[in-house]
């Protein structure tokens, strides 16, 4: 007689668990360091407003260079383990293809600006122009690629597309305003010309518009895999 035949049928099912249970670790790690990110910032405004981020490298014989970076890189990183125990949870094995290469991408990105703020390395201003063509290219690509579909598509899948669009187009907005916000006219990289020009309040008002288009980007997102679950 097959031992097999006296499982119960659930037996089967029972041998995921410890998947599922990483993968609750991982959403639960992620959302303590979202969740921790936001409240140091909090804590540490009044310091941070009084001396200023690089001043944080000489706390606590270099442990508050450690603490910088996880302000920096926290955040992302706990999207990053979020999303990826989401997949877990979701049996989803093929997010690993996105995930995992993107949190390598995080991870080349932190350690070089972590570099970059231990030998105070200076962006030219030309990288913020070259990165706004490259704006420009990918959203024509984005536009050219919608376009090409759309016609194809059945009306809920054409819904879904425009939706992506338009989170593509807020995005998009969202990182000219930053332009803005950066280089010219707001020259918020250059406090003399802030304080010279008096700008403060046209930089506060890029602020939030960055802010207003990254929240709206995010709800056509939303509004679009709703609508592609539908």
């Amino acid at each position: 007689m097959n031992s097999n035949n006296s499982l119960p049928p659930n037996a089967a099912n029972a041998r995921p668990a410890p998947s599922r249970v990483r993968g609750v670790l991982m959403v639960i790690g992620g959302l303590l360091l979202i969740a921790s990110t936001y409240l140091l910032i909090w804590a540490l405004r009044g310091t941070l407003s009084e001396t200023g981020p690089r001043e944080l490298l000489s706390l606590g014989y270099g442990l508050g260079g450690l603490l910088l970076l996880f302000l920096t890189a926290g955040l992302p990183l706990g999207a990053i383990l979020l999303a990826a125990g989401g997949a877990r949870l979701s049996s989803a094995g093929q997010a690993g293809r996105v995930l995992l290469p993107l949190l390598v991408i995080m991870l080349v990105f932190f350690a070089f600006h972590a570099i970059r703020l231990l030998t105070d390395l200076n962006f030219p201003f030309l990288l913020f122009a070259l990165t706004g063509f490259l704006f420009i290219a990918l959203f024509i690509a984005l536009v050219w690629i919608w376009a090409r579909k759309r016609s194809t598509l059945g009306p809920q899948r054409r819904r879904v597309a425009d939706l992506q669009l338009g989170a593509g187009l807020s995005f998009f907005s969202a990182a000219w305003q930053s332009c803005g916000l950066a280089g010219a006219p707001g020259f918020a990289l250059y406090p003399e010309i802030v304080q010279k020009l008096g700008n403060r309040t046209f930089i506060a008002d890029q602020a939030f518009a960055v802010q207003f288009f990254i929240v709206l980007g995010f709800v056509f997102l939303l509004l679009a895999m709703r609508a592609e679950h539908a």
